[in-house]
């Protein structure tokens, strides 16, 4: 997975999870923070082999620093839209969700490429990712056709 979206993700799921369990603990609440933990494990993945998809001369202390600089401006970019459009309706969470996922799905296709085939990428996933969005703009939609009073109770709103 690559950094710029683990990393953003990363701080989405710790926010969201803790602000759901602190405020109105429900499914989505938990189901963000198996997400969060699962997220933990992926990053020591990454920085335990991530450098190795690099060149010769990035050094592994300027790896390091480099993953732990990409995760601070990640947790600084999530503030901002927390800043802009607050928690209270979600729209900092699905304003922000909706960036991350176009951002994962163009890096799905970069690192399809810049690998020149799908070393450590398969079919399976891509079709997850795909029907994750699918699902995602179907919920959306559903909230705009749908009373304020069941699309609140959904957690959308």
């Amino acid at each position: 997975m690559p950094i710029a979206a683990l990393s953003l993700n990363i701080p989405w799921e710790w926010i969201y999870a803790i602000h759901d369990l602190a405020n109105a603990p429900g499914p989505q609440a938990y189901i963000n923070l198996v997400w969060a933990l699962a997220d933990v494990v992926i990053l020591y993945t990454f920085f335990r082999y991530g450098r190795a998809e690099l060149p010769k001369f990035v050094s592994r202390p300027a790896f390091i620093a480099w993953g732990v600089a990409i995760l601070g401006a990640s947790v600084a970019i999530q503030l901002l839209f927390i800043g802009e459009f607050g928690l209270v309706d979600m729209r900092a969470a699905r304003y922000s969700a909706f960036l991350q996922n176009l951002l994962m799905s163009g890096l799905f296709i970069a690192m399809f490429v810049a690998r020149r085939g799908a070393r450590g990428q398969s079919l399976t996933i891509g079709f997850a990712k795909w029907i994750g969005t699918l699902a995602y703009i179907a919920l959306l939609l559903w909230a705009r056709t749908n009373p304020p009073r069941l699309v609140a109770s959904a957690g959308v709103l």
